[in-house]
């Protein structure tokens, strides 16, 4: 597996950790966003799946056995809610005008889950030998 792949998923980890411990003061504001209910955890929902799939791409793209590449696709879903959650944490303890939030949670944890069915999936679909000999179905 080459890891220039994982490139877009580290620029995007980054990106996320900047964004989610701005200072509450710092956070940008939205006009049309305020008027959608819960807007913030929908953006939530979006980032973690955006990270999910961008660490999970390299896994599905590998020339691993299936087996190992559902176990990696797993790790990185439990590893972005560990994220989320620790995330949580750093605001509550270090970020002057954030605050902890378990909705937040859910919502980076269902982020998570989506990007972890998507890649669970296109694992099973594009196999290494390019399912050869299997019926697709």
């Amino acid at each position: 597996m080459k890891a220039i792949l994982f490139a877009p998923a580290v620029l995007l980890f980054a990106l996320c950790t900047v964004l989610l411990t701005l200072p509450g003061a710092d956070l940008p504001s939205c006009g049309f966003c305020a008027a959608i209910p819960q807007f913030d955890k929908l953006v939530h929902i979006g980032m973690f799946t955006l990270l999910g799939l961008c660490f999970g791409y390299p896994v599905v793209k590998s020339p691993w056995t299936l087996q190992r590449r559902l176990k990696w696709v797993l790790l990185i879903a439990l590893l972005s809610i560990g994220y989320g959650i620790a995330i949580e944490f750093i605001q509550l303890f270090w970020i002057p005008g954030r605050s902890f939030e378990g909705w937040d949670i859910l919502a980076d944890s269902t982020g998570s889950l989506i990007a972890y069915v998507w890649n669970r999936n296109a694992c099973k679909k594009i196999g290494p030998d390019g399912n050869r000999g299997r019926n697709q179905n």
